[in-house]
């Protein structure tokens, strides 16, 4: 533009030094559009009816064709950082100048809301604690969450850390049965949604050609003069978007079905990836959001208890809920709670036990004089009692 000398830069010095340097901006405008993976989208605007300027649509009106020219950027990175950017619940950094790595990804089990997290300076100590965000907006008529379902950030990065170290390396060195493990969670997670899915593309499938006959109908119509033009733009315009939401929806339903059926390639893209990380020493926010699509934490088995057992659900990417020995440090059941509930409790009576039997041993050695004599006071009584019974 510069040497065009056009636009509102043409008056400026150019930098020679920073020229082809790219900032933060060019970056993140590069990694939001879908033409840098080698695809071509088509038909992102139309023009409106009433200003007759084009606008922008919903991407299920988008016409995508994937792979025509060499991809810029791979295309797991591209569906990385759009994930991350539609989790993203801030836009800035808290005061402390950080955003955490499990920021986005973290949901209520109740009411399905993201959770927010919030960094508590206590006793000279940072502590991490997420809270459920449609209950931290205060109390009204009817709340959608009764309950802040707090729990230790921190804890929770300690959990996944040392959940993904064991997945990798059983991954890893178990290839075939870490597939077949995936493949029977996915099933196990999704068959009742398939079946639904299957029922529902027939249904699809009958009422697009149903509009479809209606819509040349309509085209006939007013080709003849037999409807008015105003009827019929009113009735084209609602069979076109009917049509144009069933037939996205029936894509979506079909990616779906695809990826069920694709379930040993997913364990292969996981394995692809844990390949591509030797330790979890650290968990960055890349390796998270990498291996993450989201965390749903339970409340706590006792409401407001300092002591509690609360579970979370770890949902990975590709292989979705995994089930297995591995995770059952992140998700115990039923009966395991009910074992972790009694130990606290049998600890915490240990703990009291402890305090009094403690607090009785200072106190005796602190008052040894006073309870010699008050034991000589008592066998004084006894022999007298003794020997009174004896004289009568």
């Amino acid at each position: 533009m510069k040497q065009q000398d056009r636009g509102t830069a043409k008056n400026r010095k150019l930098n020679e030094e920073n020229r082809y340097n790219w900032n933060k901006a060019t970056l993140t405008h590069i990694l939001k559009r879908q033409e840098y993976c080698g695809d071509v989208v088509n038909f992102k605007t139309e023009k409106h009816y009433k200003d007759k300027r084009n606008h922008y649509v919903d991407k299920d009106k988008w016409q995508v064709i994937k792979n025509v020219h060499e991809p810029i950027i791979d295309r797991t990175t591209y569906e990385n950082v759009q994930r991350i950017l539609k989790n993203a619940p801030v836009k800035r950094p808290n005061r402390d100048g950080e955003i955490h790595a499990l920021s986005g990804l973290m949901y209520c089990k109740d009411c399905g809301t993201k959770m927010h997290i919030r960094t508590i300076h206590k006793n000279n100590k940072v502590q991490h604690v997420t809270y459920c965000s449609e209950y931290a907006k205060g109390k009204s008529k009817h709340p959608k969450c009764h309950s802040p379902h707090r729990i230790d950030v921190d804890d929770v990065m300690e959990t996944i850390t040392e959940v993904l170290r064991k997945i990798a390396q059983y991954s890893l060195a178990n290839k075939e049965e870490f597939e077949a493990l995936v493949k029977s969670s996915l099933a196990k997670e999704q068959t009742e949604e398939i079946k639904k899915q299957k029922k529902r593309i027939p249904q699809i499938t009958d009422r697009l050609v149903r509009i479809e006959t209606v819509m040349n109908k309509l085209y006939e119509d007013n080709a003849l003069g037999n409807i008015e033009p105003k009827r019929y733009e009113q009735l084209s315009g609602k069979y076109a978007e009917e049509y144009y939401t069933l037939k996205a929806e029936q894509e979506q339903i079909e990616e779906r079905l695809y990826e069920f059926e694709n379930a040993n390639q997913k364990a292969k893209n996981f394995i692809k990836l844990a390949e591509s990380y030797s330790d979890f020493e650290e968990l960055t926010p890349t390796a998270i959001n990498e291996f993450i699509s989201k965390i749903v934490v339970h409340e706590r088995d006792v409401k407001r208890a300092k002591y509690a057992v609360q579970r979370i659900e770890v949902y990975f990417n590709y292989i979705g809920k995994f089930e297995n020995e591995l995770t059952k440090e992140i998700e115990p059941t039923e009966q395991e709670m009910i074992q972790m509930r009694e130990e606290i409790e049998e600890a915490k009576k240990e703990k009291t036990r402890a305090y009094h039997r403690a607090y009785s041993k200072e106190y005796r050695s602190k008052n040894i004089d006073k309870f010699r004599e008050y034991e000589r006071i008592k066998a004084r009584e006894y022999r007298a009692r003794k020997k009174l019974q004896a004289v009568t």
